[in-house]
């Protein structure tokens, strides 16, 4: 790369015998006459420029009966590299025209630009894609040959390559300038907290470190996520300041004389960021996405302060390899460096198991001689692969940026592709006048979101009419009297009106490639082909007329040249799509991180990415994915503007935690006549003020006060219950097992003889089990080994599973208190009957509750007291209760528990359960967002996004929403609800969303065949053993998992294998139906 670059920049010259030498090291094998170009400079004496000796190995490569390409591009050095001060403006001139960074080849010969990696190296549509598109893969692989013998010589001969100290040193000026801004980065801290916490610019040191620690420790970690956001913005500011300050000009030697600068713009080896960290900073060490993490104390590092502001004890490296970093950096550093190690190893068994799954699933799909993508047993699951049928690696050249180069080099493909013998074959009309009938639909329908129908049409224009007639209906069920006066109109209709109607709500014709299969008819191409094809034609058009000089291509020509290329992309019938595919997402899989968190801030989603995104979607398919969510844009009316955001409030769900300002609790002993002993615990529940919460939540103080009296107290009793059930049957158990020890009759010396047999009895169990695992034999312990790898692939699955039924199991739970609570009671019984009659525990009598009185309240001391008595009488424990009459504000309850041996705490408690209580909720709907957003018009629109799904809760606001465009991400609640059409897209924006996070792009074509194997059934199928079950191949379901099931299950059902997938053919030995495979050969037999 860097031989290539240096050879071909501007101000290389080779004399006559350099010339010839390199050319002929280049050209070794090459068989005839070598053709030369004339010197670039022949006084005073002759010398050929670097561009000469690749244009001249170009021209020998190219078969001779073919014309060398043209061709314009990019190189990988830009433009500004090469400019070493500001250049004067000059009016109508383009600094890049004609630059180094710009790329020019005609006719074979290289006239401007620098040949580094974007035109040898492994990247699109440089010179050796170019010239393999055009005249093959021989050719291009002579041409990156003939390259590297060229390079390598020039390297060898002419021009060494090293490295020195000398291109890493920065000038004493940038220095000073870099030390400036590392110390200014010092003090950014404060301001970073302040920022994400939303607190005054007033706030104090202490007062702002107190509020971090707060989000430090508390359970909501989006706050102290907020904070490291900040922190990384902050420092982000101040490490791209130090990059400019060095980076190009602070530097020694610049390019192109600074070797280490031309290794890396050339793209030999290394990036910008290695530079960066030798001569400027580290910058910021990140580990899985964030910042280093905080112990308990709030220290990063023993050697901070807890909760320290500077960005150094956050893990942002101000020093540089090329003057030394300090210990607790280097330390940072390699906590980084340890963690892409720990993310090769453990990540690698997720993914690769994860392609497997799709590999074993997909192995049997196959182009087919009709262009049908088939499964082994010969169902179809695509009509065309991808839906337009072209092979992947063969649309590079088929993107509107590529025409140019296809128009450039249009004799060249026009003889390669054999254009003449195809046009004298095949007949273009069919798709033509096909194409012109979809256009002539689309001009007279502009809007395809409309519903037509002959009916409908007309029962709009006679509506008014039939209005006025003023019908009634005795029936109150059916069709209204109106509806059946139009119906009845519609049938006496003549036929010649009635045609009319139906004429105009005709349907738009099929698209061309389902009518006419573009293997056989020619120009029969998708219909984004052909729209792009018209919009370059009408641009080529309109170049061509202020163009000066004349082209021989023609418009027809033009748009049969592309036609061409698209027909000769088409899939090759014995393609191994299915595998292509499976490939395709689980290579990709591998480069993501295991665990990549996405910070949900205050404004945002919280999704579930990465891998564990991709085992939901593609081997779970899960019903109750982890984080699903809505988005439905909002209509762009006043109205509809107005009323979203009390739609927001009314959504989202409100718990008691916050909308709570402080819980205070005093605990105190009481005892009363007969030694009865008492815990009494007085719990004030002090709320926010309304104004609070107002614009935010759907709610009021009263609502509040209502809900504590009604559900939270029973909630809280029901709690303390639970609690002292557990330190109850603990204890119960415990005493049980000391009384029998006191009936023992041995007395103190047999009890102590017993224990130690029982000891000698355990260690006894383990010698003999460790003696019979000694004894074990081999097969035992293979069989041990392949139970245990057995374990291992199905345990994933199975977790999977578990934590499904859990889920499934709470839901019904929610949906059932009853049961549930005659459960609990029926346990607790249980565990009751296990304690003595001396100590009466508190969960005996906790599981008799008085039953509570419901009374309305009207004003007034009656109803106040009233009120007071309800909630005393939820439980005989609830002693007092007092509340705020006035502004509901606070509550005051007084609990009375029975002294118990083990104590809790009870503050601890009811936080915990103000947290969780729900006041105010919709089914299904967490949280609430209202997010603008730039949709495919350019315009600003806003989408309401909620987390959690409820669909039909989201119908009822169709004047609000734009229910058309709703999305959901629950593949399972879209194909309930719009059919499995609508959930086969969503798989595929899915998957592909998941990869565009970590700027992975896989092919669409890839996502559409993976979808619509998953979905072909007409269900949402996972990829995993029990989605197998479907497959009619028996031993290809016993080449996946659990061999010996899916053998039982066979060989009871006398299952019946046909031999056509690649696994049952590799099962017997025979030739696998796919590439070569598919077809059979006829030997002539004289």
């Amino acid at each position: 790369m860097v031989s290539g670059a240096s050879m071909t920049t501007r101000g290389c010259f080779f004399t006559r015998e350099h010339y010839m030498e390199l050319v002929y090291r280049g050209l070794t094998d090459k068989v005839g006459r070598v053709k030369l170009l004339s010197p670039s400079i022949l006084k005073p004496f002759p010398l050929w420029t670097g561009k000469q000796v690749v244009s001249t190995l170009l021209i020998n490569i190219i078969p001779e009966d073919h014309i060398p390409l043209n061709l314009s591009g990019k190189a990988k050095i830009t433009g500004k590299a090469w400019v070493k001060e500001t250049p004067r403006s000059v009016p109508g001139f383009n600094p890049d025209s004609m630059c180094e960074s710009q790329v020019i080849i005609r006719e074979g010969e290289l006239l401007c630009g620098v040949l580094d990696k974007a035109h040898y190296g492994s990247s699109a549509y440089g010179l050796v894609h170019c010239c393999y598109e055009i005249y093959g893969g021989e050719t291009s692989g002579k041409v990156l040959t003939c390259l590297a013998r060229l390079f390598t010589a020039y390297l060898q001969l002419y021009r060494g390559f090293t490295l020195g100290v000398e291109d890493i040193l920065v000038k004493p000026k940038a220095d000073v300038k870099r030390q400036r801004i590392i110390e200014e980065s010092t003090h950014c801290g404060p301001q970073a907290v302040r920022a994400a916490l939303n607190l005054p610019e007033a706030a104090s040191y202490d007062e702002v470190r107190g509020k971090w620690q707060d989000a430090h420790l508390g359970k909501d970690q989006r706050d102290f996520n907020m904070i490291d956001l900040k922190f990384k913005e902050e420092v982000n500011h101040y490490s791209n300041e130090i990059n400019k300050a060095c980076m190009p000009f602070g530097l020694h030697r610049q390019f192109p004389e600074n070797s280490l600068q031309m290794m890396v713009q050339s793209g030999a080896k290394g990036s910008t960021v290695n530079t960066m960290q030798i001569s400027c900073l580290l910058g910021q060490i990140e580990l899985e996405g964030r910042r280093p993490p905080l112990m308990a104390s709030g220290k990063s590092l023993p050697c901070f302060e807890p909760y320290e502001f500077t960005p150094r004890a956050g893990g942002f490296v101000t020093g540089r390899f090329l003057t030394g970093i300090k210990p607790p950096e280097f330390f940072f550093h390699c906590m980084a460096g340890r963690e892409g190690l720990v993310d090769t190893a453990v990540k690698t068994s997720r993914s690769g198991y994860l392609q497997r799954c799709i590999i074993k699933h997909l192995e049997g799909l196959v182009v087919q001689y009709d262009l049908t993508v088939r499964d082994s047993d010969g169902s179809v699951v695509q009509f065309l692969y991808g839906e337009d049928g072209l092979d992947i690696p063969k649309t590079q050249f088929l993107q509107p940026k590529q025409f140019p180069f296809l128009a450039s080099n249009y004799e060249v493909i026009m003889k390669s592709q054999h254009l003449h013998e195809v046009l004298s074959r095949a007949d273009p009309k069919k798709a033509l006048h096909h194409f012109r009938a979809i256009k002539k639909w689309q001009s007279k329908h502009p809007n395809t979101l409309l519903r037509r129908g002959a009916f409908l049409s007309y029962s709009q224009k006679i509506q008014e009419a039939v209005k006025a007639l003023k019908l009634e209906s005795e029936n109150r069920n059916g069709r209204s009297p109106g509806t059946q006066e139009m119906l009845r109109m519609w049938y006496e209709l003549d036929e010649e009106s009635r045609r009319k109607y139906q004429k105009k709500a005709a349907a738009c014709p099929d698209p061309s490639l389902s009518v006419w299969r573009p293997d056989i008819y020619f120009a029969s191409v998708s219909e984004t082909f052909e729209t792009k094809v018209d919009d370059y034609s009408q641009e080529w058009a309109a170049q061509t007329e202020k163009s000066y000089e004349k082209s021989e291509l023609s418009l027809d020509r033009l748009r049969t040249l592309l036609q061409l290329k698209w027909q000769r992309s088409l899939c090759e019938p014995g393609e191994a799509v299915g595998l292509l595919a499976a490939q395709s997402i689980g290579e990709p899989s591998t480069q993501m991180t295991l665990n990549t968190f996405h910070f949900a801030g205050r404004g945002e989603m919280n999704v579930t990415l990465g891998i564990p995104r991709l085992r939901e979607i593609l081997m779970v398919a899960s019903a109750n994915i982890k984080t699903p969510m809505m988005s439905v844009p909002v209509l762009n009316t006043k109205k509809a503007l107005k009323r979203v955001k009390s739609l927001k409030k009314q959504l989202t769900r409100v718990c008691l935690g916050e909308v709570l300002q402080k819980i205070d609790v005093q605990e105190s002993f009481c005892m009363e006549e007969k030694q009865n002993k008492f815990q009494v615990y007085q719990l004030r529940f002090q709320f926010l003020p309304h104004a609070y919460y107002q614009q935010e939540k759907c709610l009021r103080p009263e609502d509040i006060l209502r809900f504590m009296e009604t559900r939270f107290f029973k909630l809280l009793m029901e709690s303390i219950k639970k609690k002292n059930n557990k330190a109850s049957a603990f204890r119960n158990v415990n005493t049980r097992r000391a009384t029998q020890r006191d009936l023992d009759n041995a007395g103190e010396l047999g009890r102590s003889r017993g224990e130690q047999e029982g000891d000698e009895e355990e260690e006894g169990h383990i010698v003999d089990a460790e003696a019979e695992e000694g004894d074990a034999d081999a097969s035992d312990a293979k069989r041990k080994e392949k139970q245990e790898e057995e374990v291992d692939y199905e345990s994933e699955e199975e977790e999977e599973r578990e934590g499904e039924e859990n889920d499934d199991e709470d839901m019904q739970e929610e949906r059932n208190p009853h049961r549930e609570g005659a459960r609990k009671t029926q346990e607790q019984d249980e565990e009751v009957g296990l304690g003595t009659e001396e100590d009466p525990s508190l969960p005996a009598l906790l599981t008799q509750p008085r039953k509570p009185t419901h009374s309305q309240e009207p004003q007034g001391p009656e109803a106040m007291e009233r009120r007071v008595q309800a909630v005393r009488e939820i439980h005989p424990f609830i002693d007092d209760y007092q509340y705020d009459t006035e502004e509901s504000l606070w509550c005051q309850v007084t609990v009375k528990l029975p002294l118990m041996k083990i104590n809790f705490d009870m503050s601890s408690l009811v936080v915990s359960l103000a947290h969780g209580a729900v006041i105010y909720a919709t089914k299904g709907i967490t949280r609430c967002l209202l997010n603008e957003t730039t949709n495919n018009k350019n315009e600003k629109e806003l989408v309401l996004n909620t987390e959690g799904i409820n669909l039909p809760e989201l119908f009822k606001y169709a004047e609000v929403l734009d229910l058309r465009r709703l999305y959901s991400n629950d593949i399972h609640a879209i194909a309930n609800t719009y059919g499995i059409e609508a959930a086969l897209r969503v798989i595929e924006k899915e998957i592909k969303d998941v990869f565009a996070v970590y700027g992975i792009a896989v092919d669409p074509r890839h996502l559409s065949l993976v979808a619509d194997y998953m979905c072909f059934e007409g269900v949402y199928k996972p990829l995993n053993r029990f989605g197998i079950r479907s497959n009619s191949s028996p031993l290809q379901q016993m080449t996946f998992e659990t061999s010996f099931q899916f053998l039982k299950q066979a060989t009871m059902l006398g299952s019946h294998d046909e031999l056509r997938s690649p696994s049952a053919c590799l099962v017997v030995g025979k030739v696998v139906r796919g590439g070569t495979g598919l077809f059979e050969l006829k030997q002539p037999l004289r």
